[in-house]
């Protein structure tokens, strides 16, 4: 590890202007949502209509053996209806897209990506049953005219059990595509979520649509695997139903919730589905674990934007309101009840309810002569006090994070039961896989690279770092301070060791601060003492945008010959500027073997 000090690291730094903040552009207008095109994007589409375009060709030219080529036509629109309802069903089988990404298929097929693939798919199966309806208006229209109106197309179409039901298929997938519109899923998700639910009847009205061994032949398998793994997950779920630990109040509007681990084995950067039943039984949200695969209970960020967020944050209060004004929750901590406020007109959330934790010294101890740092006003207890791994490799996980006391029965009773499902992957599960690490993350999309960081600090602090991990940067762009709270306590532990030569620690603010606060920053800022808005010692805090071109061309300048894992989780717009640097310095970095593979999830800023 280096040992240079904080100052002479901070200089050196400061010395590389590639990570300066870019000016705070005002009126700088999003771009227009166009998909992406990428290799595997593309490679996908291309040959899911290229298996299409040759079922139908297949299809009409047995038609045309038989001579009726337009009978072919719509055996073969049937098939690639039949086909892309299957493949409907298996993209959103979370079980067996988690067993298909632990197999080689996971360098050529992102399956991580299902659900842009159920989308597309979907799209598609609109696309053929509008071309089965109307292929079936010309039939009947046919055949009433060559039978010399004998054979009525009303009758043919609304009077026989074949048109009714196909129009009540039809009925039944315009209010299920109208429900998926991401104007109502973003407003209404659980309308959305329980009208989706109208694909069985439609795959029951199906049966008595179709021959039966057709069904067999195109439906019944795939059916049979998604409710398998939807049984299995609901079992599972409702199996295990973890203990809270705490309740933390964050700022920005932002709780962490932690919870017993129950043997839960994950890696960092997964995320998992929580269901609170005394809000709705049928809600389940992703939330990415933050917590690291080393510590023993497991830990979520929610941001508090939706009514369900809301809401759950509603019934953590009614909670610590049941409490008696003063209790006791662990032999070495106190709880006042009127320390905890209800929420405000604009749903600005106030101090925390911790239950039962232990406080943490995460920042509570100085270094070397320097004076110490105050302690978190928030109570947590992550990471350890820094001060007892001095002079010394740290003791096993065992001996030094304590383990979740027990809640008093009567705090026990008043939590509201949650239930997980989960792990399921995520781009970031792979970061270890790079021997040079990106992390880029914007404001709440902090969360997956928390999780990172977290087995990365454990992982340095006990010896046991990944042969091939080489140096990380983490780049976390916030639009005000309050937010750099969320995660401080974590850096600032990062920040303690002597690990300059593995992580680098760059934090931006890019919105406008008022006058006085940047007042107050000039004034607590002081020559060789901590960052005036972090508190950290080796990293400083940047004002503006990052530069990001300039920072992917010194990050591939530093770092010949060497393949860069990019991991980003932000913003749509950000991250489609990303995608392009990362694409556009791996060809003109090509010439010293220097590469960078870009990975994104997507945060709900």
């Amino acid at each position: 590890m280096s040992k240079l000090t904080p100052e002479a690291y901070a200089a050196g730094l400061s010395r590389s202007r590639a990570f300066d903040a870019l000016p705070r552009a005002d009126d700088e207008q999003k771009p227009a949502r166009v998909p992406r095109i990428t290799v595997r994007r593309l490679a996908f589409v291309s040959v899911w209509l290229l298996m299409q375009l040759t079922v139908l060709v297949y299809k009409i030219y047995r038609g045309s053996a038989a001579g009726d080529a337009f009978g072919g036509y719509l055996k073969g629109v049937e098939a690639l209806m039949m086909t892309c309802l299957s493949a409907n069903f298996l993209l959103m089988a979370p079980t067996l897209m988690r067993m298909l990404r632990a197999t080689p298929l996971r360098r050529v097929v992102n399956f991580d990506k299902t659900t842009h693939a159920h989308k597309f798919v979907a799209y598609t199966l609109v696309f053929w049953v509008a071309h089965h309806v109307i292929s079936h208006y010309v039939k009947f229209h046919q055949l009433e005219v060559s039978s010399h109106g004998k054979m009525k197309m009303v009758d043919l179409l609304y009077r026989k059990k074949t048109g009714q039901v196909g129009h009540t298929m039809l009925s039944l997938l315009t209010v299920l595509l109208l429900a998926a519109l991401p104007a109502v899923r973003r407003r209404f998700f659980e309308v959305f979520y329980l009208l989706h639910h109208l694909s069985f009847v439609i795959v029951i009205l199906i049966f008595v649509h179709i021959q039966a061994h057709t069904f067999q032949y195109y439906i019944a398998a795939p059916i049979t695997i998604y409710l398998v793994d939807r049984l299995y997950r609901m079992v599972r779920a409702r199996m295990n139903r973890p203990r809270i630990l705490a309740v933390i109040q964050h700022p920005s509007n932002v709780i962490e919730l932690r919870f017993a681990r129950n043997g839960l084995k994950y890696k960092a950067g997964q995320f998992v589905y929580l269901c609170v039943p005394s809000l709705s039984w049928h809600q389940w949200h992703p939330f990415t674990l933050t917590s690291a695969p080393e510590e023993d209970e497991l830990s979520v960020h929610i941001r508090v934007a939706g009514g369900w967020t809301q809401r759950l944050v509603g019934t953590f209060q009614q909670c610590a309101r049941a409490l008696p004004p003063r209790m006791t929750m662990h032999a070495r901590r106190t709880i006042d009840r009127r320390q905890i406020q209800s929420v405000d007109s604009d749903r600005t959330l106030t101090p925390s309810y911790h239950p039962g934790l232990p406080r943490g010294g995460g920042r509570g101890a100085g270094r070397g002569g320097r004076a110490q740092r105050q302690p978190s006003s928030r109570g947590a207890r992550y990471p350890p006090d820094p001060g007892h791994r001095a002079g010394a490799r740290l003791s096993p996980r065992a001996n030094w994070l304590p383990s979740p006391p027990s809640l008093p029965p009567l705090v026990a009773a008043q939590l509201p039961t949650i239930m997980v499902d989960g792990p399921y992957g995520a781009p970031t599960q792979d970061v270890f896989d790079y021997s040079h690490i990106l992390l880029i993350c914007g404001n709440i999309g902090v969360t997956p690279m928390s999780s990172v960081l977290k087995s990365l600090y454990y992982q340095l602090t006990t010896a046991k770092l990944s042969a091939g991990v080489k140096k990380v940067y983490f780049i976390w762009s916030c639009r005000d301070v309050q937010a750099l709270e969320w995660f401080r306590d974590l850096l600032a532990a990062l920040d303690m060791e002597d690990i300059g030569d593995i992580l680098e620690i760059r934090t931006y603010l890019t919105a406008q601060l008022p006058v006085d606060q940047i007042r107050n920053i000039a004034l607590s800022q002081s020559a060789g003492g901590p960052d005036a808005v972090t508190g950290l010692y080796r990293s400083p805090t940047y004002y503006g945008r990052p530069d990001f071109g300039s920072i992917f061309a010194e990050i591939g300048q530093r770092n010949p010959s060497t393949d860069i894992g990019v991991f980003f989780c932000g913003s749509r717009e950000l991250g489609r500027s990303l995608f392009k640097l990362a694409a556009k310095w791996t060809g003109e970095l090509k010439r010293r073997g220097t590469s960078f593979a870009y990975h994104e999830e997507r945060s709900t800023e």
